[in-house]
């Protein structure tokens, strides 16, 4: 009988989705991007730049930071900036923001 090590699949480390609110993140799920609203582990609110979006149960995502990844969201902020029923220009204010805390 010889010893091996059992494999573990490669996972991404969960975070606790509370941790998040108020920061840009990516949803492990489909990839959207968006600015973390409100989370706990039965439900979450994401608003992105083409509207809210809510699930239940855990949510799996990590902070947006990365200049790459951002770009073509910044792009569809600054698309909404002059919409005076969207927030993009604070939240465009906030994701570079969190960008700039990540160099």
């Amino acid at each position: 009988m010889s010893a091996r090590s059992a494999s573990t699949p490669s996972t991404r480390p969960l975070r606790d989705p509370a941790d998040l609110v108020g920061q840009w993140v990516r949803v492990h799920e489909d990839g959207s991007l968006g600015l973390l609203l409100a989370a706990d582990r039965t439900g979450w609110t994401l608003r992105t730049p083409t509207g809210t979006r809510t699930g239940k149960g855990y949510l799996a995502a990590e902070p947006v930071t990365r200049r790459s990844e951002a770009a073509p969201l910044r792009r569809r902020l600054r698309a909404v900036m002059d919409d005076p029923a969207s927030q993009g220009s604070a939240d465009l204010d906030l994701l570079d923001l969190q960008l700039a805390a990540h160099p």
